[in-house]
């Protein structure tokens, strides 16, 4: 076996850190005792005295008083650890995004959404990216992109008052979207359209779903073969934005417009464009 290399014993160090940065962070937040330790993080004693030997051994806390607290160097660690565990979640949540919008017809830089904000759908909250949708579309006085519709199938109700409340609204949509729609909500989008302030506009092939806000771009990924929202993306990045524009002119250069959200519109609009439903 090898001699480990510097590089390779500073790795093995900052992996030991990561394993024991829930106990740094409970000392972030205050001094306490070994007992104490044990019932935040349920651990046994013999467990909580190992992690607080090493890290008592790598100078990042210290016991006084029988308290265990952070030292100056522990708490410039702590507040690393933080960061990179939120950093690193957020990467891993923003993955089926990026995946989504790399074959798009216009290329971006992944660091573009360094700063967004991620909301997955979680065991117990599977809503939850659906939810960060309607909040913003709630504030927003204009709405445009594609499969809006897909993003947030559950809430009609609301986007069809925005719109007739004056949400000036434009909405690429698969065919299959919009005959879904037209077949559970015609009342509904009978009204959307009668507004004056929505245009519906019919495309074959729509990767992702995507929404530009007056002040913020979403970007909605559904589960495979399903249309259950997995994740959606929030930016307020100008660069993203610059993207999301020449991406929907791409898109939107290609679509059929229906001149009316009716059934009868529905079909002379497939006709005119050569679509074919793929349900």
């Amino acid at each position: 076996m090898g001699m480990m290399t510097a590089e390779s014993k500073e790795t093995d160090r900052l992996i030991d850190m990561l394993r024991r940065s829930a106990l740094l962070e409970e000392l972030q937040q205050e001094a306490l005792d070994r007992g104490e330790l044990q019932d935040r993080l349920g651990v046994s004693r013999a467990t909580c005295h190992r992690h607080t030997r090493t890290l008592d051994e790598f100078g990042v806390i210290e016991r006084v008083d029988g308290r265990f607290q952070l030292t100056d160097a522990g708490r410039l660690l702590t507040d690393a650890l933080t960061t990179f565990k939120r950093d690193a979640g957020s990467a891993l949540r923003l993955a089926p995004v990026l995946d989504a919008v790399k074959d798009a017809p216009v290329e971006i830089d992944a660091e573009a959404f360094a700063d967004a904000t991620v909301t997955s759908a979680e065991r117990g909250d599977p809503y939850s990216p659906v939810a960060r949708f309607v909040t913003l579309m709630q504030e927003t006085e204009t709405l445009y992109g594609f499969d809006v519709d897909g993003i947030a199938p559950l809430y009609m109700e609301e986007i069809k008052d925005r719109i007739v409340s004056g949400m000036k609204t434009e909405d690429l949509v698969l065919p299959e979207a919009a005959k879904n729609a037209l077949d559970e909500y015609p009342e509904k989008c009978m009204e959307a359209c009668m507004s004056g302030y929505l245009t519906i506009q019919l495309h074959d092939c729509l990767p992702f779903g995507l929404a530009v806000f007056d002040d913020r771009v979403g970007i909605g990924v559904c589960e495979p073969d399903a249309r259950q929202l997995r994740v959606f993306v929030d930016t307020g990045s100008q660069e993203v934005r610059e993207w999301a524009e020449a991406v929907y002119e791409v898109y939107e250069s290609e679509a059929v417009l229906m001149e009316e959200f009716t059934h009868q519109e529905f079909h002379e609009a497939m006709e005119r464009g050569g679509l074919e439903l793929t349900m």
